[in-house]
């Protein structure tokens, strides 16, 4: 074979999976935004000085969490380009994995010194169902970004182990530091490092400990300024289910057969104890390359989630090539034996990964069709309120409850009164996107409101049909939720409230707000304000004093709950008076009786 031959085949042997990366998940590649997406993407609107920039990168967000690049500077930077625009997102995320395989590819190569292993780790790691949700969702650009580093310091260290090179240390340094900043799981690294050190080179684990050292260093910082939860789907359980867990996870990364993964599940035991027995540890090292990554997931048995595979199935791919590339140099049975173990997961991976990334886009395409429609009815009718109906359960999660409307700079977007009858979710939240009856009906007859109603993926105005109705049932009552961030509940905000901005209002030393009083003994008052850290607040219902607790810190936001008066029970409106006991200004975001 003669040079430019051998040359193009090596192309060709490199170029085959990104080709098969491309046409698995172009669903993601021309995906749109939802869901969390549109959180990131209001992220730079909150920086409007360069003295922001840092919170806005180092501060916890998203359950706590500090990720400063697989996060926040991947949305800052790329919406502050492109604005609301997702192909550019999406183009970053593929070139990321892209890039990961051809490490994947070297790193097997590697391992195994077959060019045919590095191939095939690089395809089974593709044909994974747990990839296509990150392949489709922006916001878990996080996993792919940390992937990329797991693989990039790792392949520095075999790289230093080879050569011996000054680079290459302070490369393996740099990849694995930047990794923390991608997403938190990578400060299990170290553990990967060392496990290959044991396994193939032990003169160089005394160059792997100090890593743990940061590693641990990490995790107190991050454990200091972004506690875990207590409670809800992120709080941490270290008993005996993190072993079910294990297991879950270890059953979705071999397929969704039931059958194929007891086959592989015994495939890949098998393949061990011949391992141990040959000295060969290439295998070894694959799986506990999955149980590491997979382990910082572990104690999150309530929260389960697909994309928590994308970098675990990295070690799954290795221990699939190493099989591969054994087999090819044995008999014909074992040659036989991989195939079928190889077409069992392929056959029920990749349709599962074909119907996962469908879904994602037509998930997104929805709410694009949705958010872009409401962008063109805000162009032809620029100050008017906009009202929707129609949307279901799934469009409230995945397009209206991170704000995309803030997102598109579109102002005074709300569901109408009543469309939360066909939304689930809990009332406490859906009543905060629902614009209240007395609000939109005299928005209605004022001519300030258009209503739509959304058929399909086309918005239908039914403003006429909607203003008669509102009239013959809607009650004009003080509402009972009070957004003290938006401007259309200005009327309720008494003395004492600067202007309202970016979704808040401060409360410098008092100020009054009106709101609609309780209709039963079991309800309370509840004042949502924008600090996490302890504050002193006074309130004061009707002129009575009373006591106000915390009830929950989530995110950004402090909830305290107020126990009312019985003779406050069906009292049409009531007056609350807030008095802040702190030297700086406190921010409230609303109040609301339930």
């Amino acid at each position: 074979m003669n040079r430019a031959a051998h040359v193009g085949k090596r192309c060709l042997f490199r170029a085959i999976p990104l080709l098969l990366l491309l046409a698995l998940y172009w669903p993601g590649l021309t995906n749109w935004f939802y869901q969390d997406d549109f959180g990131w993407l209001n992220l730079r609107h909150d920086v409007h000085l360069f003295g922001g920039l840092g919170p806005a990168l180092f501060a916890p967000k998203a359950h706590g969490n500090i990720r400063p690049l697989g996060e926040n500077a991947y949305f800052l930077v790329l919406s502050s380009l492109f604005g609301v625009e997702a192909l550019p997102f999406r183009m970053v995320a593929f070139a990321t994995q892209m890039a990961s395989l051809l490490l994947l590819g070297s790193i097997a190569r590697r391992l195994t010194g077959s060019r045919a292993a590095g191939f095939w780790a690089q395809v089974l790691w593709i044909a994974n169902s747990g990839l296509a949700a990150a392949m489709c969702w922006t916001s878990i650009y996080n996993q792919i970004l940390s992937g990329f580093f797991f693989l990039l310091a790792f392949w520095f260290f075999l790289r230093y182990i080879e050569c011996g090179s000054a680079r290459d240390a302070i490369g393996h340094w740099a990849a694995f530091v930047l990794g923390l900043g991608a997403l938190e799981t990578n400060v299990v690294y170290p553990a990967i490092a060392a496990m290959y050190a044991l396994l193939f080179a032990r003169a160089y684990l005394k160059k792997i400990l100090p890593m743990f050292a940061v590693s641990a260093l990490f995790v107190f910082v991050h454990f200091r300024f972004a506690p875990p939860p207590h409670d809800g789907v992120y709080a941490l359980h270290f008993g005996g289910q993190v072993f079910a867990t294990l297991w879950t996870y270890w059953m979705w990364a071999l397929g969704p057969s039931r059958l194929a993964t007891a086959l592989l599940t015994c495939a890949v035991l098998g393949l061990l104890v011949w391992g141990a027995r040959a000295r060969q540890w290439a295998p070894l090292f694959g799986v506990a390359w999955f149980v590491i990554v997979i382990g910082p997931y572990l104690p999150l048995s309530d929260h389960k989630m697909d994309y928590y595979l994308t970098v675990p199935m990295a070690g799954i791919a290795l221990v699939g090539a190493a099989a591969i590339m054994y087999a090819w140099r044995s008999k014909w049975i074992w040659k036989a034996a991989v195939a079928v173990c190889v077409a069992l997961y392929l056959g029920t991976s990749l349709p599962a990964a074909w119907t996962i990334a469908h879904w994602h886009h037509d998930r997104g395409a929805r709410v694009e069709d949705l958010v872009l429609g409401v962008a063109d009815i805000h162009q032809a009718q620029p100050g008017k309120t906009i009202l929707l109906d129609g949307i279901d359960s799934d469009l409230f999660w995945s397009g209206i409850v991170d704000l995309p409307f803030r997102a598109m700079e579109i102002p005074h977007v709300y569901l109408a009164p009543g469309s939360e009858a066909r939304i689930q979710a809990p009332a406490d939240l859906a009543v905060k996107y629902i614009l209240p009856q007395a609000l939109a009906l005299r928005a209605m007859q004022d001519g300030r409101a258009v209503v739509y109603q959304l058929d399909g993926a086309t918005l239908r105005n039914v403003t006429a049909q909607y203003r008669a109705m509102a009239e013959a049932v809607w009650k004009p009552e003080t509402p009972r939720f009070i957004n003290l961030g938006d401007a259309a509940f200005a009327e309720y905000a008494g003395a004492g409230w600067d202007e309202c901005a970016d979704g808040y209002r401060r409360l410098r030393r008092a100020a009054t707000v009106r709101i609609g009083g309780p209709r039963g003994p079991d309800q309370r008052l509840y004042i949502g304000v924008f600090r996490t850290t302890d504050f002193r607040l006074g309130v004061r219902v009707d002129g009575g004093d009373l006591a106000a607790d915390v009830t929950q810190r989530s995110g950004e936001l402090t909830e305290l709950g107020v126990l009312l008066p019985a003779a406050l029970v069906g009292k049409a409106e009531i007056e609350v008076t807030l008095s802040n006991g702190n030297a700086e200004p406190l921010k409230f975001g609303f109040l609301e009786i339930r």
